[in-house]
Formats: C-alpha cells, sequence, structure tokens
C-alpha cells in the first residue's frame, strides 16, 4: 500500500514541479514579448485590482469613448491607467478626461493623444505579483530556490519507492524461501 501512495506524492510534486516551471517560462516570454504593466495602484479597483497585468493595445484616437479604460503616459513619465469620462476636441487636438473607478474626482489635467500607449481592454489578477518578484535578485533566487526543493522531494520520493520497493522484493523472497512454495 505503501509505495502507492509515494507514487501518487512523486507524480503530484512532479506535476506541480513542471507546472511551475512552464508558467514561469511561459510568463517570461510573455512579458518579454508584450509590452506588460503591472498595476500598482488601487484607483481602479475592482475592476482591475493592485497586481493585475494589463496589456494596452494600441488605439487610434478616433476610437476611445468615454467608458474606454486607457493606458497614458504623463510628461513626467508616470504611467497611468484610468478610465476616460469625456472625450474634448479643443482647437489644439483631441483630449482626454480621465477618472480611476475609485477615485471621487477627475484627474486634474487633460490627456493629449500623444500621451496615450493604448486601450486596455482586460486584465489578468494577481500575475503583478509574480512578475515584480522575478524582476528582483533576491525574488529569482526564491524562485529558482523553491523549484530545486520541489526537484529535491521529487528525488527523495523516488529513493523512498525504490528502497520499499527492494524491502517488499526481499520480504517475499524471505518468505517463499522459509515457507516454501506450493507445488
Amino acid at each position: 500500500m505503501r509505495p502507492i501512495m509515494m507514487t501518487a506524492s512523486r507524480r503530484a510534486l512532479t506535476a506541480v514541479w513542471a507546472l511551475v516551471v512552464v508558467a514561469l517560462i511561459g510568463l517570461a516570454g510573455w512579458s518579454h514579448l508584450a509590452s506588460l504593466i503591472v498595476i500598482t495602484g488601487g484607483s481602479m479597483a475592482p475592476a482591475i485590482p493592485v497586481g493585475a497585468v494589463i496589456e494596452p493595445a494600441e488605439v487610434s484616437p478616433d476610437d476611445v469613448a468615454p467608458g474606454d479604460i486607457l493606458t497614458v503616459q504623463a510628461d513626467n513619465g508616470v504611467i497611468v491607467t484610468h478610465r476616460v469620462t469625456r472625450v474634448l476636441d479643443l482647437p489644439e487636438g483631441r483630449f482626454f478626461v480621465l477618472r480611476g473607478d475609485a477615485n471621487t474626482t477627475v484627474d486634474p489635467e487633460l490627456v493629449p493623444t500623444r500621451s496615450v500607449i493604448g486601450r486596455v481592454d482586460g486584465s489578468v489578477p494577481y500575475i503583478g505579483y509574480v512578475l515584480a518578484l522575478l524582476s528582483t535578485p533576491s525574488g529569482l533566487v526564491s524562485m529558482l530556490a523553491g523549484l530545486g526543493m520541489l526537484l529535491v522531494c521529487i528525488w527523495l520520493l523516488e529513493d523512498a519507492e525504490q528502497d520499499s520497493r527492494s524491502g517488499a522484493a526481499r520480504t517475499g523472497a524471505t518468505t517463499k524461501a522459509t515457507h516454501g512454495t506450493p507445488a
């Protein structure tokens, strides 16, 4: 009975290890291929929670309407993701009035079309925490150490399973030798 349990444990750990490795490789590839942004503030909650990842898609300024969520970069380099409340066509060009869903007032400055990074059509919650962790040396080392520990657990379970099988084989041989085999 024990070898079956160890085999199931080993298989489960192997599956977890493989899943984590594939997920990390996929996440690393996705983050390098795409222009992912991690949401670090709560101004768009609950629509986009803190720790979510977004990928703003290019959008024509003419296609932006109130209710759309835009990611914009201010002149000082700060990136903000807020919802469009109004679209203004002024003599200087098209501008957007933005407001975070959790904010009570609109943003203090009008956003020109040149500041728009893209429109946000969806978000993936919690992935931003993993990306933030992997972007630091200590986080990367911690993740690799965790994967290493899982791999060691798998190897230890394999050794225990082999020991259990060889012990069962020796016990079976001893029983046959002692009691004899019926003819």
